[in-house]
């Protein structure tokens, strides 16, 4: 990642702890402080108990006790500076956003991760093209295995 993600502190959100641990260790490499949930309930929880600035909340969409949506739409109120980026194997997901979230849909490859959060931590938006793209091939349910096969997800 760029220097741009150096020092910045993400709220990291995902309930499958394979993801979670690859994500984690991803950010860590780019030199970003992450705090770890695995389910919505506890990252809102985190979130509220840390008094510094979070730069980006990196949430999955699909979780027990509050899913992403939820969160993202509380954590909006708390914090509205904060970057929102929402996951998800499900293109359904991409529907549900706000305008001002962004959508990674599962799977990704860490150069696609570092490239959306350096674009949104510099205040642009990651290119929906992408996203298009990956619901158009990868969208239908009988494609989602396939799809984690190609990527080594």
């Amino acid at each position: 990642m760029a220097p741009t993600q150096s020092g910045k502190i993400i709220l990291l959100a995902e309930d499958e702890f394979s993801i979670r641990s690859l994500v984690l260790a991803i950010l860590q490499e780019a030199g970003c402080s992450v705090i770890v949930a695995m389910d919505g309930r506890e990252c809102l929880e985190k979130s509220r108990q840390f008094r510094g600035t979070i730069h980006l909340l990196l949430s999955d969409v699909d979780m027990p006790n509050m899913t992403g949506i939820e969160l993202a739409t509380q954590i909006q109120i708390d914090r509205p500076a904060m970057r929102i980026m929402l996951m998800s194997g499900m293109a359904s997901g991409m529907l549900l956003l706000n305008d001002s979230w962004q959508f990674l849909p599962k799977p990704f490859t860490s150069n696609l991760l570092e490239e959306w959060m350096r674009q949104l931590l510099l205040g642009e938006t990651p290119s929906r093209n992408w996203t298009a793209r990956w619901a158009n091939k990868w969208g239908s349910p009988e494609n989602k295995n396939t799809a984690r096969t190609e990527f080594g997800c």
